[in-house]
């Protein structure tokens, strides 16, 4: 199991199709790799899949993006405990992937060579049990049928050590049916223009281009079983070529080592003919020739026998697999932690804006202060902080307390005078300067003469020289009590209006 990425993919770790989040590689093909993804949903449920996508460099031609789709389309049918199963298929950002069942295993090719390295063989018993359950899972498949009822016609024409899987549990499992021969493909009949397949594990007609049917597939069974048995292909040349001509001359292979059992070496024999007559008619008479036959020679084997070969000779690979997926979880989860802060700090932000816009929209209401005479503002944009709010209530109330005291001193000194126009009473004090806005000024008794709308144009000039200490406020037509002599008021200075940062 390779843990880079292919060279020129676009993907990487981390990188989502979908729902499925790419963890880790473990595969690469002829025209595709096959990821380690998770798939995620709803209430914290993930589970871990097999991605395969096609390679960079085919992934822009047409034919393979067909295979792709013929393969899900066909594969996702079939419905078997010894085929891998097409969950989904899907394109973004212009991938093109396969969801399959994740196999926690290893390719029968690599357990036979784990066996060489360390001067072992594949026991018989295992080779059978597993190559019978592949015929299972092989007649699945040449009997799947279309909507009408009719048989689909499916032939895999790539069965090999490298396309069976075998799981830790000891189960095989048949992968890769992206050049299987089905009717009404996308990508028409593969075969028509070249040669498909793996020239040892490929049957005469197949090799001369011929029409094929499920026999073929019987043929490649008994081939992928005698290499294992005798340690090499039934034909076997220098290069492919030489070897096309031997499977195509008709000659039989090299018979099988005399240490096989008698009724192994019948089944072997008959599954190879030349002839796809001479041959077992379906794959499932195939199997159970097998199956016979490990019991005529003493050699029936259970998965749990095939699983515990498998932890003595690549359980350091599944050791290293689990590693791998362990740290890709990991990396996952750290990355969901990350995204979460991003997404709170996002939040947060954004409602810090909203709360900013809220404050600054209404509008302000202004009054002039009788204490420094600046225009106020008051309202909830007027209020920038929580300390320039409180500095603005104490000048309020402060100066809400020096026009209760000058009204009261003014209204004693003028008790005597008689006015025709009666003070009216100053507010009460303001208890919140943020909800209730300043109190009005208190006007002063009009002086006899002037009228009780306020004096005439042709009187204001007097009028502001009688009282040096008056402040005339500009836009209204009344005068404003001088303080008191004595009496002191410290001004106090209207807060600044909140510049606008467009929040």
């Amino acid at each position: 199991m390779s843990l880079i990425p292919p060279a020129n993919s676009p993907i990487a770790a981390g990188y989502r199709l979908d729902r499925y989040e790419l963890m880790c590689p473990i595969a690469e093909g002829g025209m595709a790799s096959v990821w380690i993804a998770r798939q995620t949903g709803k209430h914290g449920f993930q589970k871990l899949v097999a991605i395969k996508t096609i390679l960079p460099k085919y992934a822009a031609e047409p034919t393979f993006q067909s295979m792709f789709v013929d393969e899900a389309r066909i594969a996702s049918r079939i419905e078997h405990a010894n085929v891998t199963q097409i969950l989904d298929v899907g394109e973004q950002h212009g991938v093109t992937y396969l969801v399959m069942e994740y196999v926690d295993g290893d390719a029968l090719s690599k357990i036979n060579r784990a066996a060489k390295k360390k001067d072992a063989k594949v026991p018989l018993g295992i080779v059978l049990r597993v190559m019978a359950d592949v015929s299972g899972g092989l007649h699945a498949a040449h009997e799947l049928r279309d909507e009408a009822g009719a048989l689909m016609g499916v032939v895999h024409r790539d069965v090999s050590p490298q396309n069976v899987l075998v799981t830790t549990r000891g189960v095989a499992k048949l992968i890769d049916f992206g050049i299987a021969k089905a009717k009404g493909r996308l990508s028409g009949d593969t075969n028509a223009d070249q040669l498909k397949g793996k020239v040892h594990y490929m049957p005469p007609e197949q090799a001369l281009g011929k029409p094929v049917d499920r026999r073929a597939d019987v043929w490649a069974v008994g081939a992928v079983i005698y290499h294992l048995i005798s340690g090499r292909p039934p034909f076997d040349a220098e290069n492919e070529i030489q070897t096309l001509f031997q499977v195509t001359s008709g000659k039989s292979p090299t018979p099988l080592p005399p240490s096989t059992p008698l009724p192994v070496r019948e089944v072997i024999k008959k599954a190879l003919m030349f002839a796809p007559d001479a041959r077992y008619p379906t794959a499932a008479a195939l199997q159970q020739a097998l199956e016979e036959a490990m019991v005529q020679a003493n050699l029936t084997t259970s998965t749990s026998t095939v699983a515990a070969f498998l932890a003595e000779m690549v359980g350091d690979r599944a050791e290293r697999r689990q590693e791998a997926i362990s740290l890709g979880l990991k990396a996952a989860s750290d990355r969901e932690k990350v995204a979460e802060i991003m997404r709170s700090n996002t939040e947060t932000t954004k409602a810090t804006s909203d709360t900013g816009a809220r404050v600054s929209a209404p509008t302000r209401l202004e009054s002039t202060s009788s204490v420094t005479g600046q225009t106020l503002s008051t309202g909830p944009g007027s209020i920038p902080s929580l300390q320039k709010g409180r500095g603005l209530t104490v000048g309020l109330a402060a100066g809400a307390a020096t026009l209760v005291i000058g009204g009261a001193v003014f209204a004693l000194s003028n008790r005597s005078k008689p006015s025709p126009v009666t003070a009216a009473a100053p507010p009460p004090v303001v208890a919140a300067a943020a909800s209730i806005p300043p109190p009005e000024p208190v006007p002063t008794a009009v002086p006899t003469g002037v009228p009780a709308d306020g004096p005439s144009e042709a009187a204001a000039p007097a009028a502001s020289s009688t009282s040096t200490s008056a402040t005339s406020h500009p836009g209204k037509r009344w005068t404003y009590p001088a303080r008191s002599p004595g009496t002191t008021t410290k001004p106090t200075t209207a807060p600044k209006e909140r510049e606008n940062y467009g929040f």
